[in-house]
């Protein structure tokens, strides 16, 4: 018999988050208890300055540079929510899975790297991120030892994993408790189904950031493997919900984060069509900003996969809009198409694209990353203002012919889109993406 996978997610939601002297969970309030926390999520003592904060839809508060999110989530099995990152390495993607739902752990510090962004939890900015619609807990640190790549990049693997070892604490305080409802993922029922059915394969193509040659924890992860140099790979959807890949992008506008994976939309939607309409395949991770080298390879292992998987349709959802990512991003559709595969693209845009291909005749936009916004200055500020203007953003700049600095010196800030967290990538939560009439 054939081994088969199916992941049960039991939602808690939570109602508010609080800070106490036991970390428990209780009538759907989570509590925290500060000091456990903080000594939780910085085992090997690389960090410093490390706060924890907790904010609410509506207040007075702006996050930047904003890092990860992570949803909490909790294995009752005892198996790592993040295999090979937060735990051993042991296959995912059944069993049950507890998740915390309407809040999410998010994670800032000092400086930002490229791919950071900013979450205002009230005024005009609030509007384009679900994490502003979330109660969540933030950690402020710093790096002891904060060692710069590159121009834009520095080594922040102790933050980044600092996320995701906050959500796991807090999770934990599921353990023995029922969930309110539940998710349950199976492909083998709906795969008989559509069989039955003759009905056409899909699967969805999700670019990863890839810059080659940068391991340096800016990329995804797949069973903490960093994706530098990977060529596509093909996931059983469960594992992608079930924590084998975490989005160490950022949380600028584009970004693909671990949140934005662990519930990817587009995913859940093809799941619910499969057996119906369609029958889900899978889902293959390819990178992207890639060197011409990966560009080509990535399109012919991407168009050598769905032919093994003899796909007739397929998504292709890409991370950025502009520059490199146009070209990975239809080189890819492009190699579908031609081998007589139906494909629609997901793309952000950046004030056009930058690379076009005639095959892509079916795009859909997850918004414009090069919108010009201005932004009041808030009450409250989690992180470092100064990173503005002083650090690389994709979003915001230091001197502009036009607008002048982003940063102003009353603490207003005037950037594009792409600084503002999950505002215009491929996820589908925010209020500008096309939805079902």
């Amino acid at each position: 018999m054939k081994p088969t996978k199916k992941l049960r997610i039991g939602n808690f939601h939570v109602k508010d988050i609080v800070f106490g002297a036991e970390t428990s969970f209780k009538n759907g309030v989570l509590t925290v208890n500060r000091e456990e926390a903080i000594a939780y999520l910085d085992p090997d003592k690389e960090l410093k300055n490390i706060q924890l904060h907790i904010v609410h839809p509506g207040d007075k508060t702006r996050i930047l540079p904003c890092k990860i999110p992570v949803e909490p989530r909790f294995r009752p099995d005892g198996r790592a929510t993040f295999p090979g990152l937060t735990g051993n390495l042991a296959n995912c993607g059944d069993g049950d899975l507890y998740a915390m739902k309407g809040i999410s752990v998010i994670s800032c510090g000092k400086y930002a790297n490229s791919g950071d962004g900013m979450l205002d939890m009230s005024g005009p900015g609030a509007q384009h991120s679900i994490f502003a619609k979330m109660v969540n807990l933030v950690v402020y640190a710093e790096l002891i030892n904060p060692v710069k790549t590159d121009q834009n990049y520095r080594y922040e693997k102790p933050l980044k994993l600092a996320t995701h070892l906050l959500a796991d604490y807090v999770a934990k305080t599921l353990e023995g408790q029922e969930p309110d409802d539940w998710e349950i993922y199976e492909l083998e029922p709906g795969a008989v189904e559509a069989e039955k059915k003759g009905l056409p394969r899909v699967a969805c193509f999700v670019m990863m950031n890839n810059h080659v040659g940068r391991e340096n924890y800016c990329h995804e992860r797949i069973f903490d493997v960093d994706s530098d140099n990977f060529m596509p790979v093909v996931l059983h959807p469960n594992c992608a919900f079930d924590g084998a890949v975490a989005g160490f992008q950022g949380m600028c506008g584009d970004c693909v984060n671990t949140y934005s994976i662990q519930n990817l939309p587009v995913l859940k939607r093809l799941y619910a069509e499969h057996g119906k309409t369609i029958n889900l395949a899978g889902v293959i991770f390819a990178p992207t900003d890639g060197d011409n080298r990966i560009k080509f390879a990535t399109r012919l292992a991407a168009g050598e996969l769905a032919s093994m998987l003899n796909l007739d349709g397929a998504i292709v959802a890409t991370c950025y809009g502009g520059a490199n990512w146009d070209i990975d991003f239809f080189y890819v559709l492009a190699e579908l198409e031609d081998r007589g595969i139906k494909t629609v693209g997901l793309t952000g845009e950046h004030n056009g694209k930058t690379f076009m291909d005639p095959k892509g005749d079916a795009i859909v936009t997850g918004g414009n990353s090069g919108t010009i916004f201005e932004f009041p200055p808030m009450d409250n500020i989690i992180g470092d203002i100064n990173s503005v203007g002083r650090d690389f953003y994709f979003g915001a700049w230091s001197v502009h012919a036009i607008y002048g600095p982003s940063l102003r010196p009353d603490g207003s800030i005037i950037c594009n889109g792409c600084m503002i967290a999950d505002s215009t990538n491929n996820n589908g939560f925010t209020t500008k993406t096309a939805k079902d009439f």
